[in-house]
């Protein structure tokens, strides 16, 4: 897929609009050799939103043997084509059994679904309760700077599908969920994210660092470290988040306990 940079950008829009450029790409060698350099035990990495069943099978055929093969380092989150219902059912029970965790990331503008109807749009929501998988879908906030991969899947959206979210699934929304969590002040928000999860993905990129002790006053116990690989490196992200200065405990539970107790 690196070297077919090129021509993947042409073919699906949405991976033209994030790596059609010189943004940076790894392998599975490299992800390995970057969790070395940062003392990084476990990771849980996730492939592309592509359209085409062709390209979700191509990605998660390396995913899974990727995971397969790395000790349990690296545990997978495969991806599927959402706005085809069928071919999402078959994607999931192709890997029914095999190492995945997840499944994800998904790009609602990229793939053409709707988050907010998700739930009644698609199997896939009841299908990851059923198969134990994490789902995490990309999420951007409302306001601030336009950035590759920005869309319109926000708070909003977040909102709507949590209301109608079958029980059990455990959501993650990455880069903070695009500010999702104040919300949680509004209780019938706080009542329905109970198995949502945010992480920390290319957080000095949205947020100064004063969003890491918000974020874990908001949703203690729910905040996953997340370094949005190889966008920019574990180490860099590491040591933001000991520069913040969190309270041991709470550093410790956002660097590895938090993701272990929801099965990562």
């Amino acid at each position: 897929m690196i070297a077919d940079r090129a021509a993947l950008a042409e073919r699906e829009p949405w991976f033209g609009a994030l790596y059609g450029g010189r943004a940076r790409m790894a392998d599975a060698d490299a992800l390995l050799s970057e969790m070395d350099r940062a003392g990084v035990e476990r990771s849980l990495c996730f492939g592309f939103g592509w359209r085409g069943l062709k390209m979700h099978r191509r990605c998660n055929d390396y995913l899974v043997e990727t995971a397969a093969g790395s000790g349990g380092r690296i545990r997978a989150g495969i991806t599927v084509p959402v706005a085809d219902a069928d071919a999402t059912i078959a994607e999931l029970e192709y890997w029914r059994g095999a190492p995945v965790a997840a499944v994800g990331e998904l790009y609602a503008a990229g793939q053409g679904f709707d988050l907010a109807n998700l739930h009644r749009s698609s199997p896939l929501p009841q299908a990851c309760v059923d198969r134990d998988l994490i789902l995490c879908i990309h999420v951007t906030e409302p306001a601030g700077h336009s950035y590759p991969g920005k869309d319109s899947t926000g708070p909003r959206q977040i909102a709507d599908f949590l209301a109608g979210m079958p029980e059990g699934l455990r959501l993650q929304l990455p880069h903070w969920g695009a500010g999702f969590g104040i919300f949680e002040s509004m209780p019938e928000i706080r009542a329905r994210t109970g198995s949502v999860r945010y992480d920390c993905a290319a957080s000095h990129l949205l947020y100064d660092d004063s969003i890491y002790g918000l974020m874990a006053r908001i949703a203690p116990g729910r905040i996953l470290f997340g370094s949005d690989y190889p966008l920019t490196s574990q180490r860099r992200m590491l040591r933001r988040v000991r520069r913040v200065g969190l309270e041991p405990g709470l550093e410790a539970d956002f660097l590895g306990r938090n993701a272990g107790g929801w099965g990562i």
